[in-house]
């Protein structure tokens, strides 16, 4: 299928290289390249592409709104262009970034030097975005939900007639096991752990915003993203969450009721210091081709919170968490997977709900209510 394309950028002489790079692709027809917010609202319009590509840093003080304006009318994925400078900007841009299907930083120095840097991961990012589930992506009443649609049946369940061990292998002994045995003798409370990738951050942030404040369990959150865009996550995150956003350090001890977010780059597990849990934050290699990894997480919550652990897995393309969930439910937690009702991209928890590994195949607008209803104090 070919994928029609819009770009738009404000400075000219970007737009001749990368409409160069974008044309050389026979799967992709690039439908127009235009300057600003206004002409791309009316080459939407004219030319009905089914991906934007777009520099987030247009120079008119107007192109905020018709960047919010396409978010909200048009089911098109967008892909941002950002430099590499951005936290020096207004933090406005922040809830633009997480409402992204994907972001891309631009390269610093010689242009016509740098643009095949990232060439590849454009290319890919712009087939990916044209399979995607379009008319999710800004579809708010489905992504948050009403009242009446949260309280209906959570427990959706699928049977368990799927063979496990075609679930893809993992090293979890190089990978996610540190083998010194556990001292954990009471535990204060159970955990959440979280899971997404491409389309994460738009529904973590609708996930997280319903969350209460006296909300006990503390939640750890894996996004496949670099740690640049996590940090921008984290402070997007941070206004809107009634719960405190920490960025996962290594050897901190953790709190009930805190939200923990893996580094971007790193792998971010649970392990036991002192009779106590806490965070480590190391680099290893890429597990399922990706750092910080879900498995690497679910895995390490299985260990040390076993039952008392409940594994959530969102939109994303692969089977990244997959390993893990099953972990989780062999040691009598409870799994999550978001149905193709909401997904934006239904890869990740299509393969867990496939394979058996999921207790409850439900929306992403339930999936708060039950984080509620699970969440509690044990000690």
């Amino acid at each position: 299928m070919l994928t029609k394309l819009l770009l738009v950028e404000s400075s000219a002489y970007q737009r001749i290289l990368f409409s160069k790079m974008l044309s050389s692709y026979k799967n992709i027809h690039l439908v127009d390249v235009v300057r600003d917010g206004k002409e791309a609202v009316e080459s939407i319009l004219k030319n009905s592409p089914n991906v934007i590509v777009m520099d987030l840093e247009l120079p008119k003080t107007n192109d905020v709104e018709y960047i919010q304006f396409i978010m909200k009318n048009f089911f098109v994925p967008l892909i941002f262009l950002i430099s590499s400078d951005l936290k020096k900007k207004d933090t406005s841009l922040n809830d633009l970034i997480s409402a992204a299907f994907d972001l891309i930083v631009k390269p610093n120095g010689i242009w016509r030097e740098e643009i095949p840097k990232i060439e590849k991961e454009l290319i890919s990012k712009i087939l990916l975005a044209s399979k995607s589930n379009k008319s999710k992506i800004n579809d708010e009443e489905k992504l948050i939900g009403k009242n009446s649609i949260i309280n209906s049946n959570l427990t959706s369940k699928v049977e368990n007639k799927f063979n496990f061990e075609k679930i893809p292998h993992v090293r979890h002994e190089e990978h996610f096991f540190d083998r010194s045995p556990i001292n954990i003798k009471t535990l204060e409370t159970n955990a959440i752990v979280m899971g997404a990738s491409v389309g994460g951050p738009r529904t973590i942030k609708a996930i997280i915003e319903k969350i209460p404040q006296d909300f006990p369990s503390p939640i750890f959150i894996v996004q496949h993203m670099n740690n640049f865009f996590m940090r921008q996550f984290a402070v997007n995150l941070r206004e809107k969450s009634l719960l405190q956003i920490r960025m996962g350090k290594n050897g901190e001890f953790i709190q009930p009721g805190n939200i923990y977010i893996a580094q971007g780059d790193k792998h971010m597990q649970i392990v036991e210091r002192n009779g106590r849990p806490c965070i480590r934050i190391f680099d290893g290699e890429p597990v399922n081709f990706c750092r910080p990894s879900v498995d690497v997480l679910f895995y390490s919550a299985a260990r040390v919170y076993k039952q008392e652990t409940i594994g959530i897995l969102l939109t994303g393309m692969g089977a990244d968490g997959v390993a893990g969930l099953k972990a989780i439910k062999e040691a009598g937690g409870k799994t999550i997977s978001e149905s193709s009702e909401t997904a934006i991209l239904y890869g990740m928890p299509k393969v867990a709900a496939e394979l058996g590994v999921a207790d409850h195949i439900i929306p992403n607008y339930q999936i708060p209510n039950y984080m509620i209803k699970y969440a509690k104090k044990l000690a």
